[in-house]
């Protein structure tokens, strides 16, 4: 059994847009393009914003499911193609204008910042396997199966820094899937 000490962020959503483009994490600039600068901005983005929903608990509002390149939520991705302000953002990284908590970007920064796209997709997708994995060993092997094209041993790896970093956590008694099969 893990256990998580979790923290809560209280970050609007706008303030996190400029928190990874301040940091150069995202380029937004590129995220609406249609190439591989534009997928590989718009699945950063997707990657973060669920790391900070799971991980640091800062209800976005946004609904994930497992998809190709991990969880993917299809109201963010409308909610960037159709209502994201790039210029607001941009001005609010020059002039300031936006609401910086140390404490929680501190935190954010420190644990995801110099992470690469691949560890970004095999990372979300170990955490979202422990929603429906009864154990440590089920959710490798379900994520070996998934992401065949990374080695056992990056998902290994990934798994023992979530694991350090308190990312990935089993509680002990029932999962909800485990209560449906008895029926």
């Amino acid at each position: 059994m893990y256990i998580i000490y979790l923290t809560y962020m209280d970050l609007k959503f706008q303030d996190f847009m400029c928190l990874l483009y301040k940091n150069n994490m995202i380029n937004i600039h590129d995220l609406l393009k249609d190439d591989e600068d534009g997928l590989l901005n718009r699945l950063k983005l997707q990657k973060y914003v669920y790391l900070a929903q799971t991980s640091l608990k800062n209800n976005f509002g946004y609904e994930y499911n497992i998809y190709n390149n991990g969880p993917y939520s299809p109201e963010l991705a409308n909610f960037y193609y159709d209502k994201i302000d790039f210029k607001k953002i941009s001005s609010d990284v020059v002039t300031g204008n936006w609401d910086c908590k140390n404490e929680i970007t501190d935190k954010f920064l420190s644990l995801f910042k110099d992470k690469d796209p691949n560890w970004l997709e095999v990372a979300t997708t170990l955490i979202d396997s422990t929603n429906y994995c009864e154990n440590e060993h089920e959710s490798l092997d379900k994520v070996y199966a998934i992401k065949s094209k990374y080695s056992s041993d990056f998902i290994d790896n990934t798994w023992n820094e979530l694991k350090e970093k308190n990312l990935v956590h089993y509680e002990t008694g029932l999962k909800l899937n485990s209560l449906f099969s008895v029926f």
